[in-house]
């Protein structure tokens, strides 16, 4: 859930991975939430105590402690309106992950998280629930995550869950106190018939249709080789591809049948990323991180870089030219149209 960086998707995390599986995984999760599909679900295992990852031995509740100090630290120099609330997704998780890795808890045991929309300044503005199951496969135990969005206010969320709708719980409140359900036989399908509000949501086999697509799938794969902005932007772009031809009827072209050309991949790699919405912040392209001249690593300050900085045509975010050089290429979105 958390991510290091406070504007868009980092890739900092992408380049230190070392399972290409679970990296492709995060990769469809991006674009679920890019999208706004309704459900998205994710397996955890058990292991000494904790919930896990699939393919890996560290606690997952050690990831989020993880991602929650860097985001805080690349925020230590400013007022930070969501401080309380990423420790609170910390506490929230601990607890989730402490009863459901209990060998004591029952199977079928299940846990509500809710994720409001944050505050105004607040780079969390999306808004969707959790839902952790407690199930058993192959003789182990595990925990099954489904996620859904929502359009659910606080009031809603406190009258829904029989709380005093003029006076809901805040944001953090609701991620540190997540909702134990005494009824093993209740579903997550039941659970969500009684928090779901109608919205503009993606279906589950219709985004599988985008995530699938030959060329969504090819752009994917130059992605975990690369692990760039433009070749991660380039996996978005392709996505509205062949998303945007669907709505029209058409179905995009094989691109499984032939090798991309330079042109069409340098198409698709420079093309401004839309703007989009998702269940957490940052879904509209790549952070540049990884360049030693990033905005968001030096922080913009107009006397150590005078006139080396710059606005790109395409996006409209700051650049930093380094000294006695030139850029071919904005660092955020990647676009050849800057003029520097």
């Amino acid at each position: 859930m958390f991510r290091p960086e406070i504007r868009q998707y980092n890739i900092e995390y992408d380049q230190k991975e070392t399972d290409v599986k679970f990296l492709s995984k995060q990769l469809e999760t991006h674009l679920k939430e890019r999208f706004n599909v309704l459900v998205s679900t994710v397996e955890y295992g058990i292991q000494d105590g904790h919930l896990v990852r699939e393919g890996t031995k560290e606690p997952f509740i050690e990831s989020i402690k993880k991602g929650r100090d860097l985001i805080q630290s690349l925020s230590k120099d400013t007022i930070n309106v969501d401080r309380e609330r990423e420790d609170a997704e910390v506490t929230g998780f601990e607890k989730i992950d402490s009863f459901l890795s209990d060998p004591k808890t029952p199977l079928n045991s299940k846990m509500l998280s809710i994720s409001p929309n944050g505050e105004k300044g607040s780079k969390y503005q999306h808004n969707f629930y959790d839902i952790f199951s407690l199930k058993e496969k192959n003789g182990k135990r595990c925990v099954e995550l489904s996620r859904y969005s929502s359009a659910l206010t606080r009031a809603d969320y406190a009258r829904q869950l029989q709380l005093d709708p003029n006076s809901p719980p805040e944001a953090k409140d609701f991620l540190a106190n997540p909702k134990q359900f005494a009824d093993l036989s209740i579903t997550p399908e039941e659970i969500h018939k009684l928090l779901h509000k109608k919205h503009e949501y993606m279906a589950p086999s219709d985004f599988m249709e985008i995530w699938t697509s030959p060329l969504v799938q090819t752009f994917v794969k130059r992605y975990l080789l690369k692990r760039d902005a433009r070749s991660f932007n380039a996996v978005l772009n392709a996505a509205d591809e062949v998303w945007q031809n669907g709505n029209k009827g058409q179905t995009y072209e094989g691109y499984s049948l032939y090798k991309l050309s330079h042109a069409i991949v340098k198409q698709f790699e420079e093309k401004s990323v839309r703007q989009a919405g998702g269940q957490c912040p940052g879904k509209s392209g790549a952070d540049t991180s990884d360049s030693a001249f990033s905005v968001s690593d030096f922080g913009l300050i107009p006397d150590k870089f005078g006139k080396r900085t710059f606005k790109c045509p395409a996006c409209g975010k700051t650049n930093v030219r380094p000294e006695n050089k030139r850029i071919t290429n904005c660092q955020h979105c990647g676009s050849s149209k800057v003029a520097c």
